[in-house]
């Protein structure tokens, strides 16, 4: 669906000045930009529908979804497509690559060098996996149109600009093209896969395929054992990139007991939650005119800054209900935004909305570093300035929240996207407790977590925590010798949505040992590491620890 870009900035609901009616005047120029749309596993019951949904995503995703809407116009059109592969003809992914052309969705399997000869070219092409140099030049020119799947950037030379990237997936082709071929066979001969199907089917390809299977297997386990506090750690634009619902459907069916987050994702996350839009970059216009008409990209998503605008006011509305007699944590704050969603946007879903509902803290350790902080730190200039104390943040309490819940329970697990200081902020619990007890003759019980699944694309020799292994982890005292632990170095967005699915399908909408509740809680579902005794009304007139 194609929209006016203007449709979005007009949906500014509440106060606009002068400076921003000059704005919407000059954005009403010719303008035009995809609405995006976050990706529903309620509405999505098969691999198919999730790829499909993955095309109004943002980064692999829409790559992924994309390339699959290509490759089904290109096997549904007279003239078959052909496959150039350079890997072992009985390998799985030559086996299965096999089966495309059986299936005659595909005319052909062409090693590059023979495909550099003279009387190939012309045709569709989709180039799977690695090529030597010697045979670049050929495949670059002569198909009339090639797809590049291959995780090492192998693409035509112009072919990907910065936040566009056409007919390309730069992902493991032996996880790639299981995922494709489940799809295609539900397109074009209505045969659905489900997903414990397809995480039964990836194991045997290797690579990336066997690491999504073992983190299935790895996620499973830990939603079967009763007595783990599981946190979702996540970093990167994984709102922007609209995965938002995702995180709904992971607090909502008792997979996550709480969450440490970016302030960032969490900002980016309240345009969604409160009805507003993130549109997909269009390469035409230059990052200098996207900032003239203030729309911001983040990769190959825009959004605009009026988004930003009803998101402070927004966080302005909860903040000024706020006497400043008491300092105030991230997760409180955001317990305090999560009910305000719950009270002005009923109909909308949202993360800090749904962590509101089924009392999941939501930690943001580095909060400075983010819209929510900046939204505060202008908030608390136009109070000083109207004579009303300033909104402190107490960035320990949280850090004591921490303590207090892994403490508590019997064992941790993480499911972390990315890595940064929401990861290490849930895993440096460990060896706080640790200092803490040889510093200061406490007696806390120690604790390391024992289940970690980790999605990120990033290699340890990169040196930065993203990249850092659950092995390395242990020399920190972080993580159990002998847990249970899954790394999958791939783009979260192509293979998140799949696990997810895969515990919801499984477990049937309510994973084992996932009730809502978590292990520290008894008979009612009350707050994770809160006092049941307030609610989040209770907190704008200050309270008490």
């Amino acid at each position: 669906m194609t929209l006016m870009c203007f449709v979005t900035l007009t949906g500014y609901r509440r106060r606009v000045t002068k400076q921003q009616i000059k704005y919407f005047a000059a954005a009403k120029e010719e303008v035009k930009f995809e609405e995006l749309k976050s990706l529903d596993l309620q509405k999505c019951a098969t691999v198919g529908e999730i790829v499909d949904g993955m095309r109004y995503c943002a980064f692999g995703a829409r790559m992924l979804g994309e390339v699959a809407k290509t490759i089904h116009g290109m096997i549904t059109s007279k003239k078959k497509p052909i496959l150039i592969y350079s890997g072992l003809p009985d390998s799985p992914l030559g086996l299965l690559l096999q089966k495309f052309v059986a299936a005659k969705w595909c005319g052909k399997i062409i090693i590059p060098s023979e495909y550099a000869k003279p009387k190939n070219g012309g045709e569709n092409a989709i180039v799977v996996g690695a090529f030597s140099e010697r045979n670049a030049e050929a495949i670059y020119r002569k198909p009339e149109r090639a797809i590049f799947i291959n995780q090492f950037d192998l693409a035509r030379p112009g072919q990907i600009k910065d936040g566009y990237f056409p007919d390309a997936v730069f992902a493991d082709p032996r996880y790639v093209m299981p995922v494709l071929y489940r799809t295609l066979e539900e397109w074009i001969n209505g045969k659905r896969s489900v997903m414990g199907t397809l995480m039964a089917d990836l194991g045997s390809y290797g690579g990336v395929a066997a690491q999504v299977a073992r983190g299935a297997k790895a996620l499973r386990a830990m939603m079967n054992d009763k007595e783990c506090l599981r946190f979702l750690t996540i970093s990167g634009a994984m709102t922007v990139g609209k995965m938002d619902l995702v995180i709904c459907d992971m607090i909502e069916s008792g997979m996550i007991h709480a969450i440490s987050s970016t302030g960032a994702l969490m900002a980016h996350g309240l345009v969604s939650s409160i009805g507003l839009k993130h549109y997909k970059y269009n390469p035409k216009y230059s990052d200098t005119e996207l900032a003239r008409r203030k729309l911001n990209r983040v990769t190959d998503t825009l959004e605009p800054e009026t988004n930003l605008d009803t998101v402070e006011q927004v966080i302005g509305d909860v903040i000024e209900q706020l006497d400043g007699s008491r300092t105030l944590s991230p997760t409180v704050l955001n317990k305090l935004i999560g009910e305000h969603l719950a009270e002005h946007y009923p109909k909308e879903r949202g993360i800090l909305k749904s962590a509101y509902l089924r009392g999941v803290p939501v930690f943001v350790p580095a909060f400075v570093d983010s819209e929510l902080g900046n939204d505060l730190y202008i908030h608390n200039m136009k109070r000083e300035r109207r004579g009303k104390k300033p909104i402190l943040m107490d960035l320990e309490s949280d850090s004591r929240e921490l303590v207090k819940l892994v403490t508590k329970a019997k064992r941790f697990g993480i499911f972390t996207i990315g890595g940064g200081v929401p990861r290490n902020n849930v895993q440096n619990v460990a060896p706080l407790i640790e200092i803490i007890n040889e510093r200061l003759g406490a007696t806390l019980p120690p604790r390391r977590f024992t289940y970690g699944i980790r999605i990120c694309p990033d290699r340890p020799y990169f040196g930065h925590l993203s990249g850092c292994t659950y092995s390395e982890n242990e020399s920190w005292r972080k993580a159990v010798k002998d847990g249970v632990y899954a790394e999958i170095q791939a783009d979260a967005t192509q293979v998140w949505p799949f696990l997810v699915k895969y515990i919801l399908e499984t477990s049937q909408g309510a994973p084992a040992g996932a009730t809502g509740r978590s292990p520290l809680q008894k008979e009612k579902p009350v707050s994770i590491g809160y006092n049941a005794s307030y609610g989040a009304s209770s907190l704008k007139q200050g309270f008490k620890r």
